[in-house]
């Protein structure tokens, strides 16, 4: 279970260009659900994905990650979080063009706390789940924008986290690709895992069981 309470997120604090992006913002997703988070441009969507992927810090609250309060970890403790426990998804993909499928999704198993000497055949699983295991020897370069974002998904997977986090997953996509995505999303959800997706696009918030507005850093 993901849990916030009150957290809030100021840019350059106590400097002329000061910015609260998140204030007092409370929230709780249940392990198993899928939530969309939505609002504007500027609203703290990615602000607070960045925040349950630990990426980022914040000044006040609390965050707790399966009752793990986040906020005392050290940097190697949140790494192994980010490694174990979360998988993340990019709007822009952030694969490496010159690798292979196969070869990008192996990549967060080279940097896991604890080396899998089946790293070949977890990766090969992981892009098997989101159709694609056929084009795993292929150059990233060479794939569709579909393409790539399935290679991202079976990247975020490959560690078998508990949570996954997109930002934009269908934001470079057409509609038909972009629901092709979504169908992949709900199977990974319908398996038990917890996805958080964070979205300017209406059509993929209603396909999601839940959604949260974000205005001005608050939840509406």
């Amino acid at each position: 279970m993901v849990e916030l309470k009150n957290i809030t997120k100021t840019y350059n604090p106590k400097k002329a260009n000061e910015f609260t992006a998140l204030k007092n913002v409370s929230l709780t997703i249940n392990d198993g659900e899928m939530t969309a988070i939505i609002g504007r441009s500027g609203a703290g969507k990615s602000t607070l994905l960045h925040i349950l992927a630990c990426i980022d810090n914040y000044q006040s609250g609390e965050y707790r990650i399966d009752d793990t309060l986040v906020k005392k970890l050290s940097e190697r403790e949140l790494a192994r979080i980010r490694g174990e426990k979360i998988g993340m998804v990019m709007q822009d993909f952030a694969l490496v063009e010159d690798f292979s499928a196969l070869e990008n999704v192996m990549l967060p198993l080279d940097f896991a706390r604890k080396k899998k000497s089946n790293r070949r055949d977890l990766a090969l699983g992981a892009l098997s789940s989101v159709g694609l295991v056929e084009l795993a020897k292929k150059p990233v370069s060479k794939l569709s924008g579909g393409q790539k974002q399935r290679v991202a998904i079976a990247r975020a997977i490959v560690n078998e986290p508990s949570l996954i986090l997109a930002d934009e997953p269908t934001g470079a996509l057409d509609t038909k690709t972009s629901a092709e995505i979504m169908d992949v999303f709900k199977r990974l959800n319908d398996e038990g895992k917890t996805i958080v997706i964070v979205t300017h696009d209406p059509n993929v918030a209603k396909q999601c069981e839940r959604v949260v507005e974000i205005s001005d850093g608050e939840i509406v």
